[in-house]
Formats: structure tokens, sequence, C-alpha cells
């Protein structure tokens, strides 16, 4: 083999290979879109970390009373299989679309089943960002509810 194709060949491995590499890097480079979505998900986990709570008791004595209505932002199936009393079914997914069902004047204390209150703490920040700013989370969610005892019932209302 001439020097000339030996040059050639040579340099023709090593743009196979320089391609081999960056399409290597490509696929294990981060996408920025999905650190952006990252960045935005801790931000938003940070948001519902600072929601206002509200303990199953005194939420128990502020719907009592009157002065708060409690709202079930988990699916209607669930809703339908145990809810706190007297509580209205909005699933997080329609709180937006439905808020203007909510008295204005009153607390509005929205539960879930998370372990951390995450989609109610949404639906909190939800309501927040639509004018309701009387708006809390039951700290405990729906198991804390029941495992004080406090009045439950099943079924539609």
């Amino acid at each position: 083999m001439t020097k000339g194709w030996r040059k050639a060949l040579t340099l023709v491995a090593a743009c196979m290979f320089a391609i081999g590499v960056a399409g290597q890097y490509k696929k294990s480079a981060p996408n920025a879109k999905v650190m952006q979505n990252s960045a935005e998900q801790a931000s938003l986990e940070a948001a519902v970390a600072h929601v206002k709570r509200i303990s199953e008791k005194e939420a128990y004595r502020l719907a009592t009373n009157g002065s708060a209505v409690i709202v079930d932002v988990r699916s209607n199936t669930q809703f339908q299989l145990g809810h706190i009393k007297g509580a209205l079914s909005i699933p997080r997914s329609q709180i937006i679309a439905r808020f203007k069902e909510l008295p204005p004047g009153k607390m509005i204390i929205t539960y879930c089943a998370c372990d951390a209150e995450q989609t109610s703490g949404l639906a909190v920040l939800d309501l927040n960002n639509h004018g309701v700013k009387n708006a809390t989370a039951l700290k405990g969610g729906w198991n804390a509810w029941k495992a004080a005892r406090l009045p439950q019932q099943a079924g539609p209302v």
C-alpha cells in the first residue's frame, strides 16, 4: 500500500472513530429538556412542601362550625369507596376548571391519600394561582382522618 492510501485510510478511520464517540456522547449526555423538567419538578416539590397544612381535628372543627369546606381531590372512584363526611369531590385534574364552585369567604381544605399530601398540596397551589388564597391541605390526608375516627361515608354525595 502506498503512503497516500495509508494516510487516506487512517484519516477515514479517525473520522469514523470521532463520529462514533460523538454518537455515544450524544446518547449519554443529559437532555436539556429532561434537566429542565427535573429542575421544574424540584421547584414544584419545594412549593408543595411549603403549602399551609391543617390538622384533622382543626379541619373537623372548622367544617363543623361552617367556616370551612373540605374538598376531596382524589379520583371519583376513590371518593365513592370512602371519604370525609360532607366533603365535595373535585379531583385534582378538575380543580382549576371547577374552582368557582367553591364558596367564597370560607377556608378550603383539600385532602388526598398521599404520604406527604402531594396531590392536595398541588390543588392548594392551583387554587392560590386562581385567586383562592384561603386554601390549605389536610395534614396526613384521608389516612389521618380515618385514624382519628372522624366522620366518614362511602358512595356518591
